[in-house]
């Protein structure tokens, strides 16, 4: 059993959308704003140390990113390994870099970071395959929307500062 899940894995990278070789770097283009279809790509490394960059540009001022390692093993063998998979969020596209947004693990978190403006960023992702086969890796991103709730919040606070500052007294002058 285990052997066929083994076998229907690499099955899986070998026919998914997925590159391969060292220091990958592709344009992702314009991000989808909605959480259900994301961005995602799946990336596959000989073993060694990688740098990879997904250049792409984001139409709100927020983005959802995940990585995660996508470890194999076979009878005690790690056939598809990682270490140490983080990524870099940047400003700016890769020929150009401008302001530094945090790094982050590749854990298969979402982590939402917020962005100045819509335009042009970049991730710089760096790991070490170490597996008898190399490694593979998956990206999620997603052009951050705020939720409902977080907009009605924020009007709601913006109303409640108008009433306050409408109905407050004035300072009584010093005599």
């Amino acid at each position: 059993m285990k052997t066929k899940f083994v076998m229907a894995s690499l099955a899986l990278l070998a026919a998914s959308g997925m590159a391969s070789a060292n220091d990958i770097s592709i344009d992702a283009g314009v991000l989808p704003a909605s959480p259900a279809t994301p961005y995602s790509h799946l990336f596959v490394h000989d073993a060694s140390a990688f740098t990879d960059t997904i250049d792409f540009v984001v139409s709100t001022g927020s983005l959802g990113a995940s990585a995660n390692a996508l470890n194999v093993e076979f009878k005690g063998m790690n056939v598809f390994d990682i270490q140490g998979l983080s990524y870099s969020v940047w400003g700016g596209t890769s020929a150009a870099s401008t302001a530094w947004y945090g790094t982050f693990p590749g854990n298969n978190i979402t982590y939402d970071i917020g962005l100045n403006l819509p335009g042009a960023y970049h991730l710089v992702v760096t790991g070490v395959a170490d597996g008898f086969a190399g490694g593979a890796y998956g990206v999620a991103l997603v052009s951050g929307v705020p939720e409902p709730e977080m907009v009605v919040m924020m009007l709601a606070g913006l109303g409640l500062m108008g009433v306050v500052s409408r109905y407050k007294k004035p300072a009584k002058k010093a005599a």
